[in-house]
């Protein structure tokens, strides 16, 4: 564990504060548990004894419920990556050095994820496009109910390219020039589908884990190159496994959701 720093903009900003506030806990735990190059070894049991130890002995399976959901959503909200490397797991910290500035770093221990032999194991990019609620279903309500024929479809809203971009932002690793950024997203988003945007830039922050940021280019230029089908980038997110069952940390073996679990009243 390592004494780290909390800016105060870390308070009102509205990115964080869209997190439930336990998570938001969890997150600034996290930054103690990573090594210096933001990096640590995502395996459950270490990080609820690292921060949570207390609260292990007042009631075990509700802390490890709590901190198993809560590192699955800092991973769907772009806060951490989640990959595995030669068969060990770990996590990383997005935008480390945002929020810590690290005077003398001590040599990393474990891999940052940018090698080949990476596998992304949770991706934000799973989460569907913004649709209409409902929509598929009301295609053709009224069929039968108001005569044949008289169906009717409700318009699929406009998609949010703002909101949709503030997400992506979140993940690419240098914040800089965000006006031309935008505009290039929006141009880009009337053909290229949010999933692409997402699964690409999450690869490139991955792989961009302990770079100058120098050699980490603006955001525009990123996407006006489509640089989401570089080789590399490609080939790390083909490696994602996010539709593959995920093994249950409490009971290794058991896939999720875990039967035992479910015996045991342990909820996820």
């Amino acid at each position: 564990m390592r004494i780290r720093s909390i800016k105060p903009e870390f308070w009102r900003s509205s990115a964080i504060s869209k997190l439930p506030i336990e998570d938001r806990l969890l997150f600034i735990g996290l930054w103690s548990y990573v090594d210096d190059n933001g990096v640590g070894i995502d395996k459950l049991s270490l990080i609820v004894a690292d921060l949570f130890a207390d609260d292990i002995e007042r009631d075990a399976r509700d802390t490890f419920a709590r901190v198993s959901r809560g590192l699955a959503s800092l991973s769907e909200a772009g806060r951490i990556i989640r990959y595995t490397v030669e068969g060990g797991d770990y996590l990383c910290i997005v935008n480390w050095s945002e929020h810590q500035r690290i005077d003398k770093p001590g040599k990393a221990r474990y891999p940052n994820g940018s090698g080949e032999n990476v596998t992304i194991r949770e991706s934000v990019a799973s989460l569907p496009e913004k649709v209409a609620p409902g929509a598929g279903e009301q295609g053709n309500r009224g069929t039968g109910e108001q005569g044949k024929g008289s169906t009717y479809v409700q318009d699929k809203p406009a998609p949010d390219y703002e909101s949709e971009f503030a997400d992506w932002w979140v993940m690419y690793p240098r914040k800089q020039a965000k006006a031309p950024a935008l505009k290039a997203f929006k141009r880009l988003r009337k053909t290229v589908p949010l999933k692409t945007l997402m699964d690409g830039v999450q690869a490139y922050a991955l792989l961009s884990i302990g770079q100058d940021k120098t050699m980490i280019k603006l955001p525009a230029g990123w996407l006006n190159d489509e640089r989401w089908e570089d080789e590399q980038i490609v080939n790390a997110t083909k490696r994602t496994v996010t539709d593959q069952p995920r093994e249950c940390q409490l009971h290794p073996g058991y896939p999720m959701p875990c039967d035992k679990c479910e015996r045991e009243g342990v909820s996820f």
